[in-house]
């Protein structure tokens, strides 16, 4: 009997030892896999990481080339923009107007001091355009802050001060750019306020997506409107560039949301002399509510100088 017993425990004691025994090998086997899955993950990380700069460098590089506010805002740079526009539309008066946008740049105080050398000009040029494709490349993740100036050339002139804040992100193959923004005009507009929400798509080195979100709130005057559409920018030569969009204008008045416009649009922009001075033909149709949706075509004419940046 005792011996029975004895075995009876040896017994139990050798399946305790083959137990522990397939516990620390499964666990080994779960945490290797662990392990594997992170790296794996790690590798879609970086090559959806190299994809994002990828894209984001020819987005950026198109903004940049149209002269967009969220180029120089993003990119820091110190720049004066006068803009006169040409304005043909049927059923309607022509009209000309002149814009002035000064974006200054104060950078932090610890760049008066920065110091670097360079034994040659070409190494210091070389080194300035690395800076700048860098920066073109990289999404800026962090919130960023601008505050503008600008005057209308109007009778009266019209003074404009603006403060924006703005992010980009990504989800997937998308790179999204969000924008809130604050306008506060000396007429009878008053304070503005404005969300933006612009989704990038790059087809290839000269073709992006965009579709645009656009919310409006006119405070004092208590109007509310939107505009919704997708837009094909298209870069022809290192000169010139194409923008196509299809956009929807939609107003809410009285607690009631309706489309107010249709419009179909292409804008031809030309670099006319050293990437400061373009030319833009811009071009399309209107299918206005007040006229019953009916075919409206319009054409405008822009010269615009850039100085700086």
């Amino acid at each position: 009997m005792k011996n029975w017993q004895f075995g009876i425990l040896r017994y139990n004691k050798s399946m305790r030892y083959i137990l522990a025994l397939n516990f620390i090998i499964l666990s080994s086997s779960v945490f290797s896999a662990e392990e594997k899955t992170e790296q794996d993950i790690y590798i879609l990380d970086e090559a959806q990481a190299l994809f994002g700069d990828r894209a984001n460098l020819v987005a950026n590089r198109l903004d940049s080339f149209f002269a967009t506010e969220r180029a120089d805002d993003e990119f820091g740079r110190s720049r004066i923009r006068i803009r006169s526009q040409f304005m043909l539309r049927e059923r309607e008066v022509s009209d000309l107007a002149n814009q002035y946008r000064i974006n200054l740049r104060l950078p932090h105080l610890e760049q008066k001091f920065k110091y670097e050398y360079y034994q040659t000009e070409e190494e210091k040029k070389l080194a300035a355009e690395e800076k700048e494709k860098l920066k073109l490349s990289r999404i800026n993740r962090a919130w960023l802050f601008n505050i503008d100036m600008g005057v209308s050339a109007a009778i009266p002139p019209k003074l404009i001060t603006r403060a924006r804040v703005r992010r980009s992100f990504e989800t997937g193959t998308f790179i999204h750019r969000f924008v809130e923004q604050l306008t506060y005009t000396t007429d009878e507009s008053g304070l503005v306020e404005e969300t933006d929400l612009n989704s990038d798509y790059v087809f290839s080195d000269g073709l992006v997506f965009r579709f645009i979100n656009n919310k409006r709130w006119r405070v004092l005057k208590k109007e509310f409107d939107t505009n919704h559409g997708p837009t094909l920018l298209h870069q022809l030569s290192e000169n010139e560039a194409m923008s196509y969009s299809t956009t929807m204008h939609t107003v809410i008045d009285s607690g009631i949301w309706y489309v107010d416009n249709y419009r179909i649009a292409a804008d031809y922009r030309r670099n006319l002399y050293k990437q400061w001075i373009y030319f833009d033909v811009i071009t399309g149709l209107d299918f206005p509510k007040v006229w019953s949706f009916r075919r409206t075509p319009f054409i405008t004419f822009q010269l615009e100088i850039l100085f700086g940046g």
